[in-house]
């Protein structure tokens, strides 16, 4: 047989064209100089964002022995805001005041955002100065002081502080090209005869400055005082998340984060945190943005008006932090089941002898059925925790409701697992239940149908705008219009100017609830409405705070209108619904 040697040949490669080559250096230059220039633009960010716990180290040093480190990335995480006058003139041991105290609670598992504010002139304790207003802890001690005072008096850990002065709040809005924010009513004083702060705001939906914006969550020279501030502040924040897809340019993100860090200090000092806690809001729903506050009753201390709330009212608010009521759409998925459709189990869990026969009594009063169980060994026994199957999530949340502080556990359902709720009871708890109130449905509860009022001054604005006006012509006892307020104006959408309407109305409370009408159908107050609800055809969005509607809009041929309950939801939901369904022309 003939031996055969095989060889192999690699063809040549042809040559590569010039282009080719010329196009390849090109190529790994460009990326070569654009990973140097990201690498320059990271430690510029990088040093920028550093400054910010460098403007005050020793205070973000002490700050940072009262804060609570989360234990993983899925864990809630809670940032006090203080808004200060903090300035680098203020003369020697003046530390500046705070007039904003407010505990924001972002849930990455819930992706939800709550907020609890605190009135400043809510009288605590403050550690080792006695009984004062709580904001004077600012004045006292600081941001240290602050964050340890308010963990007294609500007994939750906070993770973050960021601590804002008045001047960066100012240039952080104007950065950004201002805030839309829907206002109530018109807002006016002038320093000059009143001694107080200046505003002067029109009522209606609009794009507010910096310097507006800072007067509008500052204001509190009303009948609503503190509580009216707080409202707005919650209100500015649950809008400037609303709208932070405007400002998707990274171009922007250097210079702003030069002002922050200007007019900033907290325990937040490396990008890589900043990151993660940007990716937290930008993640979280803006319909699942809830809040809730201290109220307090009035008191006399010398003189000065002040407000005191009980433990138990203090309790309560931060229950309805942790356990944000959701709006009633949204609710149904995890609707209660009838209380005597299964059984309460309660454990002791370190609570004081006979807390479990207590509790389960307590809940016995409430229509439920209950047995006692034994003591429970666990690692943390300070707080009460409440354990259910997802079918019965619904009924924790109203057992954990009254049981503060408590938290909602949800166990699989398996073989084994009785179906029902568990109560561990924890050594805080305080010996009652706390019963929630229903909301108040207000004074004005009957509706009128066919019924307009004011036609003719609907029909003269109707002559000065572009709007489709429409009016409603369903009524309700207690309600009445301030045309002094009401206007016709033209809102900036960023591409032309949109003509628009606002009619204010009141209440007999004295709050303040508005028509609005514009040319703008896609405006960001109307972005992630919490449900949708069709009559006659028509769509209308409802925005909920909490359990109660807050804001109704439709469109129409090219109109957007929309119905804004007052500041406090002094209006029912079915008055609501009424005004915003029965729009009709103005002729």
């Amino acid at each position: 047989m003939p031996q055969y040697t095989r060889y192999t040949v690699t063809p040549r490669k042809p040559a590569t064209p010039l282009w080719v080559r010329v196009l390849k250096w090109t190529v790994m230059v460009i990326v070569v100089l654009t990973a140097t220039t990201v690498g320059m633009a990271f430690g510029y960010l990088q040093t920028t964002v550093a400054q910010i716990a460098k403007n005050d180290p020793v205070t973000v040093q002490k700050v940072r022995k009262e804060l609570t480190a989360t234990r993983t990335m899925h864990d809630p995480v809670n940032f006090l805001i203080l808004g200060s006058d903090r300035r680098r003139n203020l003369g020697p041991g003046d530390v500046g005041r705070s007039d904003t105290l407010m505990l924001v609670r972002i849930n990455p598992a819930t992706k939800s955002i709550s907020m609890l504010s605190v009135p400043r002139d809510l009288r605590v304790e403050i550690p080792g100065y006695g009984s004062d207003r709580i904001n004077a802890a600012y004045s006292y001690g600081g941001a240290p002081l602050s964050v340890k005072t308010f963990k007294t008096l609500t007994g939750l850990p906070v993770n973050h502080f960021i601590d804002v002065n008045f001047v960066g709040f100012v240039d952080i809005v104007d950065y950004l090209g201002g805030v839309y924010v829907d206002v109530d009513r018109q807002y006016y004083n002038d320093t000059a005869y009143t001694g107080y702060a200046s505003i002067d705001i029109k009522a209606g939906y609009q794009k507010l400055d910096g310097r507006d914006a800072l007067a509008f969550v500052r204001f509190r020279h009303d009948q609503f005082g503190d509580w009216g501030r707080i409202q707005r502040q919650q209100l500015f924040l649950r809008e400037l998340k609303r709208q932070a897809v405007r400002w998707g340019n990274v171009t922007k993100v250097p210079k702003l984060l030069e002002i922050v860090s200007k007019n900033t200090i907290s325990d937040i000092a490396s990008l890589k945190q900043l990151i993660t806690m940007t990716e937290l809001v930008l993640g979280a729903n803006t319909s699942h943005i809830y809040q809730t506050h201290i109220v307090g009753t009035p008191i006399d201390v010398g003189g000065a008006a002040e407000l005191q709330a009980t433990q138990q009212e203090v309790s309560s608010v931060v229950q309805q932090f942790l356990h944000p009521e959701l709006p009633p759409v949204e609710k149904a998925s995890v609707k209660p089941q009838p209380k005597t459709s299964f059984t309460v189990t309660v454990s002791n869990g370190g609570a004081a002898a006979g807390s479990a026969a207590s509790v389960a009594s307590q809940l016995t009063a409430q229509g439920y059925q209950t047995v006692v169980g034994g003591d429970v060994v666990q690692a943390d026994t300070s707080s009460t925790v409440v354990y259910a199957t997802r079918s019965y999530l619904g009924n924790a949340r109203q057992i954990a409701a009254m049981l503060p502080p408590c938290s909602v556990v949800t166990v699989p359902r398996s073989p084994g697992v009785q179906p029902g709720v568990s109560v561990t009871v924890g050594s805080s708890f305080g010996g009652q239940l706390v019963v929630p109130q229903k909301p108040s449905s207000g004074p004005a509860t009957q509706i009128v149908q066919d019924s307009p009022q004011d036609v003719s001054q609907w029909r003269q604005l109707a002559g000065q705008t572009k709007v489709k006006v429409r009016m409603p012509t369903a009524w309700a006892t207690g309600l009445a219009y301030d045309w002094a307020m009401s206007r016709t104006y033209t809102i900036p959408t960023g591409h032309r100017n949109a003509a628009a309407m606002v009619v204010v109305g009141t209440t007999t409370a004295g709050g303040y609830w508005h028509v609005q009408e514009m040319r703008w159908t896609n405006p960001p107050a109307i972005a992630s409405p919490d449900g949708v609800k069709t009559v006659d055809g028509v769509q209308y969005l409802q925005f909920y705070n909490g359990q109660r509607l807050h804001m109704v809009a439709f469109k129409m041929k090219r109109n957007l209108y929309w119905v804004t309950n007052t500041i406090d939801n002094e209006l029912p939901d079915d008055v609501m619904m009424a005004l915003a369904t029965s729009f009709k022309p103005v002729k």
